[in-house]
């Protein structure tokens, strides 16, 4: 029995230039779908999945969250990319900014506090199954 617990995002606007905060060392993985990320603890939604870096995400919250709070982070996998049901990471909170789209919502990056290295290897594979960029390099982490 396959589950499908991804959403297919709406199309991407075309975007501007990068910003200075955007031409980063490590390289992001804009995903193509919406995947669910949990505050493990508190055992409630704080996001979605927008992009992913060896060393970090970023989601999208209808909340701001604080900043340099460590979170245990949840995000739901599916069996084309991982033989467990999620993965459970610590990250902390880096920055919080209105999303420059919806004003419902706002970006939130992550940096990975740590992670094992099964759910990093899992990461790396949501970030090439469902990326519609380049991938990463594992060995980063």
């Amino acid at each position: 029995m396959s589950r499908n617990i991804f959403r297919l995002k709406k199309p991407a606007v075309a975007s501007p230039p990068p910003s200075k905060q955007e031409r980063r060392r490590l390289k992001r993985r804009k995903l193509a779908y919406y995947i669910v990320v949990l505050d493990a603890l508190a055992e409630k939604t704080i996001g979605h999945l927008v992009d992913v870096t060896p060393s970090g995400i970023m989601i999208d919250s209808r909340d701001p969250l604080p900043l340099e709070k460590e979170y245990t982070l949840s995000l739901d996998t599916s069996e084309d990319v991982a033989d467990k049901i999620f993965i459970t990471f610590i990250a902390r909170t880096i920055w919080c900014l209105p999303d420059p789209v919806d004003i419902y919502l706002f970006d939130v990056g992550f940096s990975i506090v740590d992670i094992a290295e099964s759910d990093a290897a899992i990461l790396k594979r949501i970030s090439e199954k469902y990326a519609a960029q380049d991938g990463f390099d594992l060995s980063t982490l």
